[in-house]
């Protein structure tokens, strides 16, 4: 695994026919699940208007979602991890055990991997690199962004159908004042990771075991 700069990446696609793109979504989300996506395409690939996933608009997500599910040039799979199995393991080791099933679904002898940030892996089965903003430089992490954000986003909105005190539709899980209110109110939904960091419910007086 190398971290390098954004400008090094051609030295390192010189040899290689495609780029693997992965990105993490839900890893800030007091619930549900963490989803890493990996998307595979030629290492020259690009759509237009492709960005940051969260520096799209909703609407011009899902059409950029639309656009890539539609090209032939595109492979991808999704890993997620459960509140559960995140409360249980953890958040870090999930959220590499998420990204390792990516790579190993679509790890070929000719691509190399892609990630955004400054996540190291012991071992990987093709060449890995990761970029800073790799997610605002890099297509093929751009669709990963796109991709991934889009499902999760979808299936915390199948929740919020379940347990609509908690406005999932527009937070997303994420600790929100509208959230956090609702925690002190009703207390912890089956979907929330009491493994969270807490801290700012202290002032609402949550009781961790306090589950609906």
């Amino acid at each position: 695994m190398s971290q390098i700069e954004y400008e090094d990446l051609p030295k390192y696609t010189e040899n290689k026919i495609n780029i693997i793109g992965c990105d993490e979504c839900g890893y800030g989300s007091a619930i549900s699940i963490l989803v890493v996506c990996g998307v595979k395409v030629p290492k020259d690939w690009n759509l237009e208007g492709l960005n940051d996933s969260k520096k799209l608009s909703e609407k011009k997500r899902n059409i950029m979602r639309d656009k890539l599910l539609q090209d032939n040039n595109i492979s991808f799979h999704i890993a997620e991890r459960s509140n559960k199995q995140i409360d249980e393991f953890g958040l870090g080791v999930m959220l590499k055990d998420a990204y390792k099933e990516c790579f190993t679904k679509l790890s070929t002898h000719d691509s190399l991997i892609v990630c955004d940030g400054i996540l190291k892996f012991d071992s990987v089965p093709s060449e890995q690199v990761s970029i800073i903003k790799g997610d605002t430089l890099v297509p093929a992490v751009m669709a990963a962004s796109i991709l991934g954000k889009t499902y999760r986003d979808d299936f915390v909105r199948s929740l919020d159908k379940e347990y609509p005190q908690y406005n999932w539709k527009k937070n997303i899980g994420y600790l929100t004042k509208d959230h956090l209110s609702a925690i002190s109110k009703y207390g912890f939904s089956p979907y929330h990771r009491l493994s969270y960091n807490l801290k700012s419910l202290d002032k609402y007086k949550v009781i961790k075991n306090d589950i609906i």
